[in-house]
């Protein structure tokens, strides 16, 4: 019985919802983490670690086709090529407790650590987690590398956050950039004196200026220039410029949603990514 909860199979718990777009994610994120562990698994590093900062229950339904896939935390858990630690975080008590049953019925269950709070709380102890992990200097090996999957509604990760698993010398982002949500509510926030979710998820009011320079112009402006500003805040801590690298996803009205976003300080993971993405074909924006 406990195999049905690491399968695309009805078990009985809590699911994500999703729309049928976001399947295409999961497929990239799945042939990406195929690739990561299967060519990583017989080097030197410390360890492979997966971190999943809004990991959902393990399971995603999507309408309006009801198909029932392993959402990314179980992706990332029943990949042929283990992972050696995985940290998933998942606020919601409810999503909890369906992620903490299905994770169980796994025999690598004893190499994930379940964090039921704030990701941007939970961070903390992972980093550290991590870093005592490769803090002792060993003959022959590598220090840990490491790959994080952001996939927030919204603007709950904090810059803060994106930076504190940054500071980890080998950490792989894949970043879900909300276009939509961003673009729909930005003005908003834009004249507030106080400090707002856009500021702490920026880390800057910068973004303030780049919105009132290009509002004008439209929401595409406003998503083009406003994710241009995130990138390069990640290539100031070292990121490979990525815009190339972007996956941009629409909804069944033809509106963009969101864009993930790739992140890394090494050419064979943007190799490794460039490859996952050819598996979803999305028509392109300017």
């Amino acid at each position: 019985m406990a195999h049905i909860y690491l399968r695309n199979d009805e078990d009985g718990l809590p699911t994500r919802t999703s729309q049928d777009y976001a399947k295409d994610k999961l497929t990239i994120l799945k042939e990406y983490i195929s690739r990561f562990t299967t060519s990583m698994k017989d080097k030197k590093w410390r360890a492979l670690n997966y971190i999943d900062l809004q990991a959902g229950p393990g399971k995603n339904r999507f309408s309006p086709s009801g198909y029932l896939l392993l959402g990314s935390p179980l992706i990332a858990l029943t990949t042929r090529f283990s992972f050696d630690h995985l940290f998933l975080v998942e606020m919601g008590q409810s999503n909890f407790n369906a992620l903490e049953k299905r994770v169980g019925a796994s025999q690598s269950n004893a190499s994930v650590q379940l964090y039921n709070e704030d990701c941007n709380r939970a961070v903390n102890r992972i980093v550290e987690h991590i870093s005592r992990l490769d803090s002792r200097y060993l003959v022959g090996e590598w220090p840990s590398l490491n790959l994080a999957f952001l996939d927030p509604e919204g603007l709950e990760i904090e810059w803060i956050t994106v930076e504190k698993l940054a500071s980890l010398n080998r950490m792989d982002l894949i970043i879900n950039f909300s276009t939509s949500g961003i673009t729909r509510n930005a003005g908003q926030y834009a004249d507030l004196e106080v400090e707002t979710v856009f500021d702490r998820f920026f880390g800057t009011r910068e973004w303030r200026s780049i919105y009132r320079q290009t509002h004008r112009h439209g929401s595409t402006a406003v998503r083009r220039a406003l994710i241009d500003f995130y990138l390069s805040r990640l290539k100031e801590m070292g990121y490979v410029e990525t815009k190339r690298q972007e996956k941009e996803f629409k909804n069944q009205r033809n509106v963009q949603v969101y864009t993930m976003i790739f992140a890394s300080k090494h050419d064979l993971a943007i190799q490794f990514w460039n490859d996952a993405i050819k598996h979803v074909v999305q028509p392109k924006l300017l």
